[in-house]
C-alpha cells in the first residue's frame, strides 16, 4: 500500500521515537497518545488544508493501520473525534540473511553485484549452476528441460527444486533467468518446440499429437514433449516405427481410442517418468486398448533400463510419495522384468525418475536403446 508523504513522515517519526526509547525495531512497541501527538506535530505539512487536527491525525492513524504498520488499542479518548490512548508500532521484519557468495566460475563472476538483492530461489539456482559449471560438465547441447534436470537434479536440493526438470518453467526473473538467449548460451541448451503435427489420427478430441516417422507398424508413445523431440531426432534409419506420439500425461488413456485398424499398428510401446502416475498411465491405457481390441501398451525395455542406470532418484510429489507395498509391486509389474525390483523400491522410497534423464545427448551418442524401436 503506497503512503502519502504525511503518513510516511509520521511512521518514520514513530520509529525514531521507538529507537530513542530503546525499543528494538524487530519488536512491537506501545506509544502513548501524548507521544504520538508530539511526533505528529513535527511532521511537515501535516495539515495544509487547516482541518480539525484530531481528525487529520485519526485519518493518518487509520491509514497506517490499514497498511499493517501500526495497531490502535481498543481504549480510546472520549472526545468527539476519538483517538486511541496508545498506538502499537508493529515490528519490522528483520533483513533476510544473505548466505555467503560462491567463488564464482569465470562465466558467472558478473552475478556478484546481484547476489545481495537476489531472491532465495534465484541464489539457490545461481549456486547450483555454478557447481554444475565447475564440475567439468559435458556441454553437448541438449534441450533446456534436460539441462535443468541435469543441473538441479544433481547440484540442487530437493527442497529448492522439487521438480528439477521444470525449474525454468517458472524461474524467469532476475538478470540471468529473464534473458533466455543469455541463459541458453551459458547452459548450452535450446528449447525444442512441442511436437509439430505432420500427420494426425482423426481425433474426436485433439488431446494427443502423433507424428508420422515411417511406414512401420509400431506406435511409440512418449509421456513428455522434450523426450518426444529428443527421441524423434535420434531415431536410427532402420527403425520399425510408424508413429511417435506425445502422450500428454494422462490424456493418453483417452486418445488411444483414436487408433483405427487402417493405421496398421500391431504394437504400442511406451516410455515415461518412473513414478506412480508414470506407471498408472500406461497400465490404464493398456486396459482401454485391450477393451478396444488393440494391442496392449508395452514398456520400452532398454529405455527404462537406461533410465534406472542414468537417473538420480528425486523425491516424488507429496500426492505420489506414499504407496503400499502391494500397490508398488502391482505398478512395477508392468515394467520390463529387469526393472521391476528397482522400480518397486523406488516407489516404496517415495522417489521418482524423470524420463528427461535419458537425454538427447545419450540418444545421439548411444545405440543400445535401438532395440526399442526395431
Amino acid at each position: 500500500m503506497a503512503l502519502q508523504r504525511r503518513e510516511n513522515d509520521l511512521i518514520a517519526g514513530l520509529r525514531e521515537w521507538a529507537a530513542a526509547h530503546g525499543r528494538s525495531r524487530y519488536k512491537a512497541a506501545l506509544i502513548p497518545l501524548d507521544d504520538v501527538w508530539e511526533v505528529f506535530r513535527r511532521v511537515p505539512n501535516r495539515n495544509v488544508d487547516e482541518a480539525f487536527e484530531p481528525a487529520v491525525l485519526a485519518g493518518a492513524l487509520d491509514t497506517l493501520e490499514a497498511a499493517g504498520l501500526i495497531e490502535q488499542v481498543q481504549r480510546r479518548t472520549p472526545e468527539k473525534v476519538s483517538l486511541p490512548v496508545k498506538v502499537r508500532l508493529l515490528a519490522q521484519a528483520p533483513p533476510p540473511v544473505v548466505p555467503p557468495m560462491p567463488m564464482w566460475h569465470p562465466a558467472l563472476t558478473w552475478l556478484a553485484s546481484y547476489w545481495a538483492t537476489a531472491t532465495a530461489k534465484q541464489r539457490s539456482a545461481y549456486a547450483a549452476i555454478d557447481r554444475w559449471l565447475k564440475s567439468g560438465a559435458d556441454l553437448f547441447r541438449i534441450p533446456l528441460r534436460e539441462r535443468a534436470l541435469e543441473i538441479f537434479g544433481t547440484f540442487g536440493s530437493a527442497a529448492d527444486f522439487p521438480m528439477p526438470e521444470k525449474t525454468f518453467d517458472t524461474l524467469a526473473s532476475g538478470p540471468l533467468f529473464s534473458d533466455s538467449a543469455r541463459l541458453d548460451e551459458l547452459l548450452q541448451a535450446f528449447r525444442p518446440p512441442p511436437p509439430l503435427i505432420t500427420e494426425t489420427f482423426p481425433l474426436e478430441e485433439s488431446d494427443s499429437h502423433y507424428c508420422r516417422v515411417g511406414a512401420g507398424d509400431v506406435l511409440f508413445v512418449v509421456e513428455n514433449s522434450t523426450t518426444w523431440w529428443s527421441l524423434v531426432e535420434s531415431l536410427p534409419a532402420d527403425h520399425r516405427l510408424g508413429y511417435v506420439a506425445w502422450g500428454l500425461g494422462g490424456t493418453f488413456r483417452a486418445s488411444i481410442r483414436a487408433i483405427k485398424a487402417k493405421h496398421g499398428i500391431t504394437q504400442i510401446r511406451y516410455f515415461g517418468d518412473l513414478d506412480t502416475s508414470g506407471l498408472r498411465i500406461p497400465l490404464r491405457a493398456s486396459a482401454t486398448a485391450l477393451d478396444l481390441g488393440l494391442p496392449p501398451v508395452q514398456p520400452a525395455q532398454r529405455l527404462y533400463q537406461v533410465l534406472q542406470s542414468l537417473g538420480q532418484p528425486h523425491p516424488a510429489a507429496p500426492k505420489e510419495a506414499s504407496v503400499s507395498a502391494a500397490t508398488a509391486g502391482e505398478l512395477a509389474q508392468w515394467l520390463p522384468a529387469p526393472c521391476r525390483t528397482g522400480g518397486t523400491q523406488l516407489l516404496l522410497d517415495g522417489n521418482r525418475l524423470a524420463q528427461e534423464w535419458v537425454s538427447y545427448r545419450y540418444l545421439q551418442q548411444s545405440s543400445d536403446w535401438y532395440d526399442d524401436v526395431r
